[in-house]
């Protein structure tokens, strides 16, 4: 029997466990079972090599293809909500964020 199709591929690299339990749950929701790696070692941050603490998302190689289409999506959401800076007093704000914190400036769009 060829398990070809039932082997883990890591479809994602999360900066932590927060950004990875979050594709998780996207992948989940779309009915995509999923599996985390490195979850872990998150507390060894600082002792280790960061780029070993990287938290990897993986799903079954048959349903790959599902998988990124969804990660292209979450990418393209991600990057839509980019930090603006303040026109007035060059502050960075956080997307979600109509008026500048610092000084009350009105966002443009």
């Amino acid at each position: 029997m060829n398990n070809e199709p039932f082997r883990w591929i890591t479809v994602y690299s999360a900066a932590d466990a927060v950004e990875a339990n979050i594709v998780k749950g996207l992948l989940i929701g779309n009915e995509i079972n999923c599996q985390l790696l490195g979850e872990s070692l998150q507390s060894a941050v600082g002792e280790i090599p960061i780029a070993q603490t990287e938290v990897r998302v993986q799903v079954y190689a048959i349903k790959e293809r599902h998988a990124r289409e969804i990660l292209l999506n979450y990418s393209q959401e991600q990057q839509s909500a980019l930090d603006w800076v303040c026109p007035n007093c060059n502050e960075h704000n956080g997307p979600t964020f109509e008026i500048c914190w610092s000084c009350r400036t009105p966002k443009n769009d």
